[in-house]
């Protein structure tokens, strides 16, 4: 079999990564897994995906899924108190704001995060749940929508019997801000003003430049969720050219089909149209200067 590749999608949240993942996952060379970092939170019910009760995308527990149940008994059930799949950091938002600033100072600093001995333990179980995944699915490529940019470096700089390449996902400063605050109004969480959500999603973003600087240029795809949304043709050919993926029909809709993803946004249970929606702007109404300061945002 050939090496296994990794497609990690590195973004935001909020910023299309689930249809990112779910069109490439239509590929009969790739298996999507989906948000592999958040697998042991949802192994212990714990975090995000309480809406669908941490299973698994084709409803069942993972330890009871025809996929993961086989992977979890070689992996998870012999050596639980080392089994992680998230990278352990915690920046503040001053340190973020250095790094938006001046992000060449903070590449040495991600290098250390990732080879804490932590996040090492981290490391050692996506890669073997990498390879055991690629040898389990017969399957080329891997699909990672984790999002998080720290482990998308750690994941490439400590690779092992696999390669990987990088997506990374942006998407409209603005769209991400409003839509992070329509979640968590629906979610009854406290939303943070609207300027410092922005300020927020914009570090994210500047960390995720940083972090692009550490990748081999060949190694990754800088791709915008409006064209990926109203282009999905031609953004596919890209990946396929830059990947050497074998190209297969562009998919009108998002939808599951017989997949076994972790996480992802709750509207991946329903078939939906791969549109691009704009409907974001209506909170920004009343928000002119905000509106136009993240306009500037999304240019640096």
């Amino acid at each position: 079999m050939n090496t296994p590749q990794v497609i990690y999608i590195m973004a935001d949240n909020r910023s299309g990564s689930t249809l990112l993942e779910n069109i490439l996952s239509k590929s009969q060379e790739a298996f999507s897994v989906g948000e592999l970092a958040m697998l042991k939170g949802h192994l212990l019910k714990e975090g995000f995906g309480e809406r669908w009760n941490w299973n698994c995308s084709c409803g069942k527990p993972f330890t009871e899924c025809e996929f993961w149940g086989p992977i979890l008994k070689k992996t998870y059930s012999l050596d639980r108190e080392n089994f992680f799949t998230k990278v352990n950091w915690n920046f503040k938002s001053k340190a973020l704001a250095v790094n938006a600033i001046f992000p060449s100072l903070f590449q040495k600093r991600l290098l250390r995060i990732c080879n804490s001995e932590k996040n090492k333990k981290v490391i050692e179980t996506l890669n073997q749940l990498y390879n055991i995944i690629a040898e389990h699915t017969g399957k080329k490529f891997i699909i990672d929508s984790s999002k998080n940019p720290i482990q998308a470096l750690a994941v490439y700089k400590q690779r092992t019997d696999y390669n990987v390449k990088i997506i990374w996902l942006k998407r409209d400063i603005r769209a991400i801000t409003a839509s992070k605050r329509k979640w968590k109004e629906q979610n009854k969480r406290k939303r943070k003003k609207l300027s410092k959500q922005m300020l927020d999603v914009f570090y994210y973003r500047r960390l995720c430049y940083t972090v692009s600087k550490l990748v081999h240029p060949s190694d990754i795809i800088k791709m915008d969720y409006e064209s990926l949304a109203t282009h999905t043709h031609d953004e596919l050919q890209r990946i396929f050219t830059a990947f050497n993926m074998q190209p297969f029909e562009t998919p009108k809709f998002m939808e599951l089909h017989e997949d076994h993803t972790i996480a992802g946004t709750p509207g991946r249970f329903s078939k939906r149209p791969i549109e691009y929606d704009d409907t974001w702007k209506k909170q920004f109404h009343k928000h002119k200067f905000s509106y136009f300061a993240g306009g500037a945002l999304n240019k640096l």
